[in-house]
């Protein structure tokens, strides 16, 4: 087009945009007036274009143009500053090319204010060459880089567009000037920035394949990059014709004007005439680095912006979002919560103080300033001591967030804003906060949310307080712009505005004001010194300055003074009272403001009415601020006018108020405004406030008594001042009149309920005469308190002689009731005048009380009221009761890629395959993806679109993971619910509203390649290749062993939102998402549905089945009869957990199997088997179990790390139940080497929480909902490995015993371990429970710790040892029960005290630990209080032993003894005064009928008690033996648990692996 287009050509006709191919763009305007391309401004439906139109002049081709063109838009696709054209149409007479239009180029910018400064200058230039570097990069170079193809955004963005080297001549004749003028000069400035190689000598052809090269380029960026800082052009035509030949040379005509040395060289070296001397762009960024461009241009600053400015790396994707959240509001939030980043790399912390200044408000926090900024991770005051930086890029953000303000959506984004530009002008210059920043600040004014302009008008103060300096153009400011438009914040435009915004403007007009002043002090100092010129034609000669100055001066100061008291006048009789108190904060800088006189006139005659109103909080308001204008009111208005009041105030009924009240008083003494004649009569009044009850009071009246100090001397102290306190002094007491001395030396105060019961005493009274000397007083209540009479009638029998009747006898007595002592009395008397006083003004209060305000408070205000539009949020609750589809892996299924494609293409459109197959990918991308696992459901009832519908939100990598990186989850299974969700690829990488959109098309190569609208970012790198192979089935058997790694930011926010609730609200606010989320837990329970029904837990109940008919107090007791026995175990049980309902039980074992057995079928005598059987992988011991609480699910570990989550499922046929298939519903994998060794689960509050305890000495709190990590706690390594836990009923707290015999108490509320103790013998504790009956839920018992066959209960308050339940036939115990204190012991001392010999020296005393123990409680279910406990142990000694916890002796051996044991009694002694030790003791000899008696269960027919001296047969005792083989254990029992049902049973589980079951 360029090459071959001769310029003798017939003009075309005219060009538009009136054509098919670009039907979708409206005309606008014409833009310019080229002659090679018209430019047209249209608009499309996604917003402003500019089209350019090429007419052909003849019938031609541009096919070969046209592609070149879409050559170099796909190679700048990912160019982050380079814009190319988007779309390029050829029709048979035109040419268009069309792309998004900017307002602004580069040549725009430079003539517009705000005007650049040289850091902007600089991050421009830096863009410029960023934006060629990467272009050349690609093998793309433009060929016409000017001033007006540098486009430019509103944040400073720079984007080099119109790339015109395909298509313009590269080579122009040196003698036509024609060719440059028709391709180039498309402006009609002259200005020429192509390098002077393109141009030809007279009478050269140009190489028919020259094309354009970076150095051409490079030359023009270095012309454009001086227009930019000299803001004018360095080379017109005629210039660079000079250049070449040498006749001209920029360097010494431009480029000295630019102060920069570095700067200078760079461009100078940019337009060196030689091609081969300049660098490619790289190099001079690279070169000028430090120099030229701050280094944070490289490591933060582009990489930053191009993020934010990037539209595909918007934070919300969704389109239903995107009506909602704009992008400004996205830029703003994404600063906000960046600043700390920000703060860093802009060299903001080097001067940061190491101490952050307090900030002294006042005491019902009304201060606003310095503000405090609300920014995340840098809250901090604003300071005017923070410097701006010659490089610092301050500027550039502030750019960003100013032009992010105009087009915010939301109001959060406006106060985040706020926020910001005052941070950011805490390093701007004086110039820059009144140009740049407080023109945006202005506009929040009109904006029509109260909190909006609440902080436009804090912000606009604190920004106007910060300037020290001011320009010229600015001396007027406030008189021509701000004050006219506060105006809006105090009576609006079209409604008053809201009292909020009132209180603020009321709380601001004080500094404001100073602020005022202070500018119009630095206009006059700038006139004064000539710097702002004052012209005035009705002046005579000569006079012009000194009049001028003078005129101009008392102009403003008195336009000010009325814009100032037009507003004072409208706060200050504003109805709300919020809003008088709030102005009150600016009183004193106001009385500054207009001076003594005005104050008294405009201000000070109207805050006695203050008093007068109800608030309370107005009062107080009232007396912080009186003693800070007391200068202005003088001594003699002090004391006639405003001290009677604040003695009258000293009988409010409100406390805070007399508080306030002397606390201003004592101020006042201070500063010593008050005379001593005042100051003495005053303290009669106060002295008798420091027998008050409210401790405030009484230390503001002692601040006011110890002021006397500082004007009276200590004989005026002793004589006039100390007789009127010492009734209220301690006997014999001498104090020194300061404040603390004073309080130290006072008698104790009267109590709150003596006081109280007076004041009611006061109010009641009718015909009493203790209150008869003030009742003359009624009509005058509010007069001020009189002094006592006398001092010396103030003792202990003054009370005996104040006139009394019968019904002040009774009054009296109620009071001694109360705790009135003699000594209280003379207190009583001299606060008697304030109680009627104050009883009085309250009755007048409530009297007088306005009705309908009380009943409006109590009413419920509709929103409608406030202007609040209601949303209606719905709950979908559909895909909880969806179809379950079972995805079977049968013989007949698809292996091999081609049959998987061919089945998707036959199957694609069919909407049951649709849902299919997201369910297949979504689990096989779970089941595939190894490094960005997060934990997952595999329940069939959990639907796919319960995890995917929730309205996306952006997770920070780490932020919902506390421990990331140690632990991973995998999901198995075969069943899986299926949605309506019309998607076929990963469900978890694309949100479910892009995902709704997507189109699917029916061809098996389009598989390969689907156009899908939204596409998730890749995660691994591929490679085209072809590949041959097996398809595994999407779900397999056994479970995937997952390398641990840091879970991605996708795999965190599926984790996080898995389980959000499937509702209509389309927002982002979390308060809203998470008030959501916790309605639709509570109102559609995922964990009932998810885990079974809830079951009712029933408790011991005495049943007419019971073997052994008890005495109605005895409890229950077992009998020791056999009813089943088990065996299909293979190796040791390691645990036995019974269902909440009791209809069946678990049993868990070191081979891998958890088993269900029935309850009911042990009463039936029936071959007894397991009904089901969970298995985990192979050679996995299962070591801790548990129940999900209430229900049917339970949750198995095994020693591989794996935790399962399982339903088991009851179905009632008949009178049995049947047990149909368990259900895997989670997987959650600990990373290799750690793993469960017990684990709890209960429900609290939102959460269904699951406790671990792992090898590893760590507890973990997983919420089951979510699959997440609540919470790590890490126990001290060196106490051993932890082996149990228990936790208090009320889930407060968590006691962990460990392998070393030490306990470690855990509060669960804090999440942080409160004590730990080691168990005398250092034994390894087996088992931890709460006691049943004693120490109030704070009694744990042990079993194991101190090596012998011992269960000791544990005071966990006193770290005491209470009890002790001692099996028979150790030696002797322990030599003390006194814990060792653990956390005194260093860690290498703790472990030396374990570091024995190899041999074992104590088997011992470890084969008769009791390794096994449940306790249980006789109270039945109408008995409230538990009368019966007990406790039943198990061991290595192979018996099962029942502790009566009420009466000892009752306790027995139920199972184990042998055929030639004798029966063993139980006793209780008291070693210590507060431990009782119950033993158990073995019977020297025994008779055969005894021990036969035993061993069928602890009793003994009468007529068996005559043998006992004679011993059975041998045989006799052979048979025996071989029948007790078969009804106990012959293995160490290792776990007990107790059945209620059908009736009360206990089970135990041995070594062996076998299951005795005893009633």
């Amino acid at each position: 087009m360029g090459q071959g287009f001769s310029l003798a050509a017939p003009p075309a006709g005219a060009a538009g945009i009136d054509v098919p191919e670009l039907a979708d763009l409206v005309y606008e305007k014409s833009m310019g007036s080229a002659r090679f391309m018209k430019s047209i401004r249209a608009r499309n439906h996604d917003g402003v274009v500019i089209a350019k139109v090429f007419v052909k002049p003849y019938p031609m081709s541009l096919d070969q143009y046209k592609q070149d063109i879409i050559r170099e838009r796909r190679a700048l696709a990912d160019v982050p500053n380079a814009f190319p054209y988007q779309r390029a149409v050829e029709t048979e007479t035109n040419g268009y090319l069309v792309r998004q239009y900017f307002y602004n180029s580069l040549y725009d910018r430079l003539s517009t204010r705000p005007f650049l400064e040289d850091v902007e200058k600089k991050w421009l230039a830096f863009q410029l060459l960023c934006a060629l570097r990467d272009c050349h990069a690609k093998d793309v170079y433009h060929g016409d880089i000017k001033t007006e193809n540098t486009l430019v955004t509103s944040w400073n963005w720079l984007y080099l567009s119109d790339f015109s080297s395909s298509f313009k001549r590269v080579m122009l004749p040196e003698d036509n000037p024609a060719d440059f003028s028709y391709f180039f000069d498309t402006s009609g400035r002259r200005t020429c920035y192509l390098a002077p190689e393109r141009f030809l000598p007279p009478g050269e052809e140009a190489e028919p394949n020259a094309k354009v090269t970076w150095a051409m380029d490079v030359f023009s960026a270095g012309c454009v990059i001086a227009e930019l800082f000299l803001e004018a052009p360095i080379f017109n035509l005629s210039q660079l014709y000079k250049y070449r030949k040498g006749e001209y040379d920029p360097a010494i005509s431009h480029l000295s004007r630019i102060p920069d040395k570095d700067l200078r060289e760079m461009i100078a070296h940019m337009i060196q005439l030689d091609p081969q001397k300049r660098y490619s762009a790289e190099q001079y960024l690279e070169f000028w680095k430090g120099k030229v461009f701050p280094g944070y241009f490289y490591n933060f600053l582009h990489q930053y912006m191009e993020l934010i400015t990037d539209l595909s790396s918007a934070q919300y994707s969704s389109p239903g979002v995107a009506r909602l959240i704009t992008e400004a509001d996205q830029r703003i939030d994404r600063v906000w919560l960046d600043f700390d980043k920000i703060s860093y790399f802009l060299g903001y912390q080097n001067d940061e103080r190491g101490i952050e200044r307090r900030q002294l408000s006042p005491r019902l926090g009304l201060g606003h300033f310095p503000v405090r900024l609300n920014i995340q991770n840098n809250e901090h005051y604003v300071s005017s001591d923070k410097q701006p930086s010659a490089d610092d890029g301050t500027l550039i953000f502030l750019t960003l967030v100013v032009s992010s303000l105009r087009n915010t959506a939301h109001a959060t984004a406006k106060i985040k804003a706020c926020d910001i530009l005052l941070a950011f002008a805490e390093r701007l210059t004086d110039e820059a906060k009144l140009d740049r920043v407080l023109p945006y600040l202005m506009t929040l004014l009109n904006d029509s949310c109260p909190m909006v302009v609440v902080s436009a008008v804090r912000a606009i103060t604190q920004l106007l307080d910060l300037v020290r300096v001011i320009t010229p153009v600015n001396s007027q400011v406030f008189l021509d712009y701000i004050m006219p438009r506060m105006e809006l914040a105090l009576v609006g435009t079209r409604e008053i505005p809201s009292p909020i915004v009132r209180a603020t403007y009321a709380s601001c007009v004080g500094t404001l004001a100073s602020t005022a002043s202070r500018f119009l002090a630095m206009a006059a100092a700038l006139r004064a010194d000539g710097s702002a010129a004052l012209a005035d034609p009705e002046v005579e000669p000569g006079n012009e300055a000194d009049a001028a100055f003078d005129d101009v001066f008392d102009n403003a100061r008195r336009e000010l003074a009325e814009l100032f008291e037009a507003h004072t006048k409208l706060l200050i009789e504003d109805p709300d009272p919020f809003v008088r108190r709030a102005f009150l904060t600016s009183v004193p800088d106001l009385c500054i403001f207009f001076g003594a006189a005005q104050a008294n006139d405009i201000i000070l005659t109207h805050l006695n009415t203050y008093l007068n109103d109800r608030d309370w909080m107005l009062k107080c308001a009232f007396f912080d601020t009186i003693v800070g204008i007391s200068a202005f009111l003088g001594s003699v208005t002090l004391e006639k006018f405003i001290l009677p009041l604040m003695v009258q105030a000293v009988t409010d009924p409100e406390e805070h108020v007399v508080q306030g009240a002397l606390h201003s008083l004592a101020e006042l003494a201070n500063l010593g405004l008050l005379t001593s004649q005042t100051y003495l009569e005053l303290v009669g009044v106060i002295a008798r406030f420091t027998m008050h009850p409210n401790i405030w009071i009484r230390e503001s009246s002692a601040e006011f008594i110890s002021a006397g100090k500082r004007f009276l001397s200590p004989a005026y102290l002793r004589v006039l001042v100390q007789p009127q306190l010492a009734p209220y002094l301690k006997p014999h007491r001498l104090p020194d009149f300061s404040e603390l001395g004073l309080l130290e030396e006072l008698q104790k105060p009267l109590s709150r309920s003596v006081f109280d019961q007076a004041l009611l005493w006061a109010s009641k009274t009718d015909r009493g005469d203790f209150w008869k000397p003030f009742k003359k007083l009624r009509d005058v209540v509010s007069g001020s308190i009189s002094s006592p009479r006398v001092s010396g009638d103030l003792n202990v029998h003054a009370l005996t002689r104040v006139s009394r009747n019968e019904e002040d006898e009774q009054w009296l007595n109620k009071l001694r009731n109360l705790g009135l002592a003699p000594q209280d009395e003379p207190k009583l008397l001299a606060l008697r005048e304030f109680i009627w006083r104050l009883s009085q003004i309250k009755a007048r209060d409530s009297a007088v009380q306005d009705p309908t305000t009380t009943t409006a408070l109590n009413n419920i205000i509709p929103l409608r009221s406030l202007g609040v539009t209601p949303q209606t949020v719905l709950f979908d609750e559909e895909p909880l009761r969806q179809p379950m589809v079972t995805l079977e892996q049968d013989a007949g299924a698809p292996r091999t890629i081609k049959d998987a494609l061919l089945d998707a293409s036959m199957s694609i459109d069919d909407p049951l395959s649709k849902r299919r197959r997201a369910a297949f990918n979504s689990h096989r991308s779970r089941l595939n993806n190894q490094d960005n696992m997060s934990p997952m459901s595999t329940d069939s009832r959990r639907p796919l679109e319960d995890e995917l519908a929730a309205s996306p939100t952006t997770t920070r990598q780490g932020e919902n993971s506390r421990d990331g990186s140690r632990r991973t989850s995998v999901a198995q299974g075969k069943t899986v619910a299926l949605s309506a969700l019309d998607d076929d690829g990963s469900s978890q990488d694309v949100p479910y509203a892009m995902r709704r959109n997507l189109r699917h098309q029916s061809s098996a190569m389009s598989l390969m390649n689907r156009k899908d609208s939204a596409k998730s970012g890749p995660e691994t790198s591929t490679t085209e290749t072809n590949a041959f192979g097996e398809m595994e089935g999407p779900f397999s058997q056994t479970p995937m062993r997952n390398t641990p790694g840091v879970e991605t930011e996708s795999a965190l926010a599926y984790a996080n939102t898995r389980l959000r609730a499937n509702h209509t609200y389309t927002g982002h606010d979390p308060s809203i998402l998470k008030m959501l989320d916790a309605m639709y837990i509570d109102n559609y329970p995922h964990d009932i549905l998810e885990y079974g029904p809830l079951v009712t837990p029933i408790t011991r109940r005495k049943s007419s089945k019971a073997s052994i008919s008890q005495p109605g107090d005895d409890g229950w007791k077992p009998s020791g009869k056999l009813v089943a026995t088990f065996s299909e175990h293979y190796g040791p049980i390691n645990r036995i957990v019974v269902s909440p309902d009791h209809q069946f039980f678990l049993t868990a074992g070191d081979d891998g199997c958890v088993k269900v057995w029935d309850t009911a079928r042990l009463e039936r005598n029936i071959t007894h088997r397991s009904r089901l059987t969970h298995k985990h992988a192979a050679e996995a011991r299962v070591l801790a179990l548990c129940f999900i609480e209430n229900t049917h699910s339970f949750i198995s570990c095994a020693s591989d790390g794996s935790v399962h989550v399982v339903k088991v499922e009851t179905v009632l046929s008949g009178i049995n139940f049947r047990y149909p298939k368990l259900r895997l519903l989670r997987e959650y994998q600990l990373v290799d080497g750690e793993y469960a060794v017990w684990c709890e689960h209960f429900k609290q509050e939102a959460n269904s929480v699951l406790i671990i305890a792992t090898n590893k000495s760590v507890i973990l709190g997983i919420d089951l909902r979510t699959m997440t990590l609540l919470y790590k706690l890490e126990n001290p390594v060196h106490h051993g490995t932890p082996t149990c836990f228990c936790i208090d009923r009320k889930r407060n707290w968590l006691c962990l015993g460990t392998s070393h015999g030490v306990i470690d108490l855990w509060d669960l509320r804090f999440k942080m371990r409160l004590k730990g103790w080691g168990v005398p013998g250092k034994g390894s504790i087996y088992r931890l429970c709460v006691h049943p009956t004693k120490g109030r839920g704070k009694w744990v018992c042990v079993a194991g710790g101190t090596g012998q066959g011992e269960v000791t209960v544990w005071d966990l308050e006193r770290t005491l040892c209470r009890e002790i339940y001692r099996v028979g036939g150790n030696k002797e115990g322990p030599k003390g029960y006194d814990a060792w204190e653990v956390d005194e012991d260093k860690p290498e001392g703790m472990l030396g005290r374990f570091a024995t010999n190899i041999e074992p020296s104590a088997m011992g005393n470890a084969d008769r630990g009791v390794r096994a123990m449940i306790v249980g409680t006789g109270a039945t279910e109408e008995q409230r209080d538990v009368r019966h406990a007990f406790i039943i142990t198990a061991g290595s000694d192979k018996k099962l032993r029942f502790w009566d916890l009420s009466r000892i002796e009752n306790s027995l051996v139920f199972s184990g003894l042998q055929p030639d044991e004798g029966r063993p009694t139980y006793t209780a002694s008291h070693p210590t005064t507060s431990m009782t030790l119950n033993t158990e003791r073995l019977p020297r000899q025994a008779a055969s009928s005894s021990s036969a008696s035993a061993a069928n269960g602890g009793t003994q027919p009468p007529s068996s008690r005559s043998s006992r001296s004679s011993r059975p047969p041998r045989s006799t005792v052979i048979s025996l033996q071989q029948q007790q083989l078969l009804k106990s254990h012959l293995d160490a029992v290792m776990d007990v648990a107790i059945l209620e049902s059908p009736y009360t049973m206990t089970v135990s589980a041995d070594r062996s692996g076998v299951v005795f079951v005893f009633q």
